[in-house]
């Protein structure tokens, strides 16, 4: 769990800063800079989503370890 919730704080921390940024450096109309941060949410929201799939996956598989050796 510590791994997965460091990812988590650095993949949100990571694109509220990206964010901030983008807001403050770029010279874009207003719509350009809210396509790119929408542009940059979906793509750490689907990475947020495949790490807590895989770590679900791993998890369940430790789970069925374990009741495999409870029950013999």
């Amino acid at each position: 769990m510590n791994k997965f919730g460091s990812f988590i704080f650095g993949a949100f921390t990571g694109a509220l800063v990206g964010g901030i940024l983008a807001l403050l450096l770029t010279p874009m109309k207003g719509t350009e800079i809210r396509a790119r941060l929408g542009n940059s949410f979906v793509h750490v929201q689907d990475e947020v989503k495949n790490a807590a799939q895989s770590r679900m996956t791993e998890l369940n598989q430790q789970l069925s370890k374990l009741q495999n050796k409870v029950s013999e």
